[in-house]
C-alpha cells in the first residue's frame, strides 16, 4: 500500500507540474556539500563477483570507458544536470522527471509525459545498476551506443525535452554556478555538450543499487541457489523459481534477468512474447534491419522492481501479479521469442504457475527494493523546491 501511494504522490506531483501554465525554472542554486559524495570509490559487493549463476559475474557486465572514468566532482555535476528543469524547453521537465529515485529511477506512467504534456511511445527504463551493460547499448531498443550518447538523446527529443541544436550548452553556459561545478569536474569552465554527456553517464554509472535484502542475505551464503537463512520458506521458494532452470525445476528467469545486477545479459535483445507479431513496435528492428532483431528489446534490470510499476517497454502491466500471469500462461509465438521462453518444438513455454508459486515469486522480487538506494542523499534532487 505505501508504494502504491508513493507512486500516486510522484505521479500527482509530475503532472501538476507539467499543468502549470508558465514555465517555471528552479529557485536558486543547487545545494551540495562542502566536499563531493563518494561516487567513485563505492564498495562493490563480493557477491557482484560471483559467476554462479553461469551468465558471468555482474562486474564482468561493468562498463566504464578509458575516456570517461566515474569521479566525485564528475557525478556532482551530472547529478546537478540531471535535476535542473531549466534544461528543457519550457522550464518544466528534467531527467528526474521520467527517473524518480524513489522509485528506482523509473516513472509512474505508462508513458512518459514531455514538457508540453505530451507523451512519448514507451516506458522510461529503471537506470539503477545501468553501469552493469556488457554491451553498452541503451535504451530499449539499444539505439544507443553508449551511455554517453544516450543521456543527450531526450534533450533536442520533440516530446521529451524540446531544445533546439546548442541550446543545451548555452542554457548551461548561463547559469553560473555550473562555472565552478565544471571547472572541478573538467579542470577549467568550458562547457560542451560532450563534457555535459559525460557529466551525466558519470551519474547514471553511479547509480550502485547493492543493499536490498536480497544483498544482505546473499552475503551470507556462497552460492545464490542455496537457501538464504534470512528469508522466509515463501521467499527461498520464489528465489529457486527465479533463478533454477527448467530441467531443475525453477522458471529460469536469470538466464534472461542475468548476474546479481539482474540486468541485460551478453546476447542482446530478445522478444518475451508479449505479441506475437511487432506491427505496434518493431522494437530493435526500428534501427537494425536483421531479422532476428524485429520485435527484439533490452532486458530491464529487475533491481527495485516491486516500486518499478508499470512494467515492459510499453507499460502495459500494472502489477507483478499481472507480469507474472503473462509468463505463467500468456507468452505469445514470436520468430524471435527467447531460447528461455521456448520448448523444443519452438512452442511458448506455459509455466502455468500455481497460486503458491505465484506468491512467492513476488516475495522473492519484493526482496530486491533497496530502500537505501532510494533514499540516499547523495542521489538525490540538490535543488529547493
Amino acid at each position: 500500500m505505501a508504494v502504491k501511494i508513493m507512486r500516486s504522490i510522484v505521479a500527482a506531483a509530475g503532472l501538476a507540474m507539467l499543468g502549470a501554465g508558465a514555465p517555471a525554472q528552479d529557485a536558486g542554486e543547487p545545494i551540495l556539500p562542502a566536499t563531493p559524495y563518494n561516487y567513485a570509490r563505492q564498495l562493490t559487493p563480493p557477491h557482484f563477483y560471483s559467476q554462479a549463476l553461469g551468465n558471468g559475474s555482474a562486474v564482468d557486465q561493468r562498463v566504464v570507458p578509458p575516456d570517461n572514468p566515474l569521479t566525485d566532482e564528475g557525478a556532482t555535476l551530472g547529478r546537478v544536470l540531471f535535476y535542473d528543469r531549466s534544461l528543457s524547453k519550457n522550464g518544466l521537465v528534467s531527467c528526474a522527471s521520467c527517473h524518480s529515485q524513489a522509485l528506482g529511477f523509473d516513472d509512474p506512467t505508462r508513458f512518459s509525459i514531455g514538457f508540453e504534456g505530451r507523451i512519448t511511445g514507451r516506458h522510461a527504463m529503471g537506470l539503477a545498476n545501468a553501469v552493469f551493460n556488457v554491451r553498452g547499448r541503451y535504451f530499449w531498443d539499444e539505439r544507443a551506443a553508449s551511455l554517453e550518447e544516450q543521456v543527450l538523446q531526450p534533450f533536442t527529443d520533440e516530446i521529451e525535452m524540446g531544445l533546439a541544436p546548442g541550446q543545451l550548452e548555452e542554457i548551461v553556459s548561463a547559469r553560473p554556478f555550473y562555472d565552478p561545478l565544471f571547472e572541478a569536474a573538467f579542470g577549467d569552465t568550458n562547457v560542451s555538450e560532450g563534457r555535459i554527456a559525460r557529466a551525466l553517464a558519470q551519474f547514471v554509472r553511479s547509480l550502485l543499487s547493492a543493499t536490498a535484502p536480497y544483498d544482505v542475505a546473499r552475503a551470507r551464503v556462497g552460492d545464490p541457489l542455496w537457501p538464504f537463512p534470512d528469508f522466509t520458506d515463501e521467499q527461498n521458494r520464489g528465489k529457486q523459481l527465479f533463478m533454477a532452470g527448467r530441467a531443475q525445476g525453477g522458471a529460469g528467469c536469470a538466464s534472461c534477468h542475468a548476474t546479481e545486477a539482474f540486468v541485460t545479459p551478453a546476447a542482446g535483445p530478445t522478444s518475451n512474447g508479449l505479441d506475437a507479431d511487432s506491427e505496434r513496435d518493431r522494437g530493435a528492428g526500428s534501427h537494425d534491419d536483421r531479422p532476428q532483431a524485429l520485435g527484439t528489446f533490452r532486458v530491464a534490470s529487475l533491481r527495485n522492481i516491486a516500486v518499478r510499476a508499470p512494467y515492459m517497454h510499453d507499460g502495459r502491466f500494472s502489477t507483478l501479479d499481472e507480469v507474472i500471469d503473462h509468463y505463467s500462461s500468456g507468452v505469445r509465438p514470436h520468430p524471435n521469442l527467447g531460447d528461455a521462453l521456448r520448448n523444443d518444438d519452438g512452442s511458448p513455454v506455459r509455466f502455468d504457475f500455481s497460486q503458491a508459486d505465484r506468491a512467492a515469486l513476488i516475495a522473492f522480487l519484493e526482496t530486491l527494493t533497496d530502500q537505501s538506494f532510494l533514499e540516499n542523499p547523495k542521489f538525490s534532487d540538490p535543488f529547493r523546491r
